[in-house]
């Protein structure tokens, strides 16, 4: 990594945290974005620039403690204030591990109006935040009803089936309508579908007589006939033909 991006990345992060680290606690802290002994490297470079503040033994850190910062507290109540560990800080310091922080400017400091006015717009934007939230749910809600719909294409292909069927519709209707086919009176339906009735009671009866002829013919042989293969023998076919067609014409006779 070029060294001049490096040093923007740490005086950028230490300039908002606006505490104490080590080069060990930067490098982990911007996720190796610098290296560890690069950061010692730079660290040591901006201190000597006087772009940073740095601590390097205990007595140095316990005038440090006692010194009255421009803000008015001590650099011991600066660590208790940024919840930084004291006494780990002391020990680490005592040990000759260097701590850096940025130089901020003792005058850059918000007055009581501009502290105010930062209030009221994190409260303008808590509320707005809210209004936010909401409207969000609601598009939420909003999208997934749509998704739910059938799509466009979705569409097309069934107002496509259905063309097909009124096409379909007509088609039948033609002949109709042209007069070439008689309609069938109420009289002549009735009489169809007493025959087809009549038919298909017959149709039962004997499907039955067959069924218990073959059973009684079975009985008579071995207990290992199968009837299917009986019949085959025999020539004789299902007629499952003859049974669809009685099944067609008592559906097609309903209407």
């Amino acid at each position: 990594m070029d060294s001049t991006p490096a040093v923007e990345i740490i005086l950028d992060y230490l300039q908002k945290q606006n505490r104490p680290y080590s080069a060990t606690d930067i490098s982990a802290n911007l996720h190796n974005a610098v290296t560890k002994a690069n950061a010692a490297k730079l660290l040591k470079e901006l201190s000597d620039n006087g772009d940073l503040m740095v601590c390097v033994s205990g007595k140095s850190i316990g005038t440090m403690m006692m010194t009255e910062l421009s803000s008015g507290l001590c650099m011991l109540q600066m660590l208790q204030m940024l919840q930084v560990d004291v006494a780990q800080f002391e020990v680490l310091v005592s040990q000759g591990f260097p701590w850096f922080r940025y130089d901020q400017d003792p005058d850059d400091f918000a007055s009581p109006e501009e502290i105010a006015e930062m209030k009221a717009s994190v409260e303008r934007m808590k509320e707005r935040t809210s209004t936010l939230k909401a409207e969000l749910k609601s598009l939420q809600v909003t999208l997934q009803n749509l998704r739910s719909m059938p799509t466009a294409d979705d569409l097309k292909s069934e107002v496509g089936t259905l063309r097909q069927e009124v096409t379909n519709l007509r088609s039948r209707l033609g002949p109709l309508r042209s007069g070439d086919v008689k309609p069938v009176s109420a009289e002549e339906r009735q009489n169809v579908q007493k025959e087809v009735k009549k038919m298909q009671g017959l149709w039962i009866a004997r499907k039955r007589w067959s069924k218990e002829f073959f059973e009684a013919v079975a009985d008579g042989m071995s207990s290992d006939v199968n009837l299917k293969d009986l019949k085959e023998t025999m020539g004789i076919e299902e007629p499952v033909e003859v049974e669809q067609r009685i099944n067609t014409l008592m559906n097609t006779t309903r209407f």
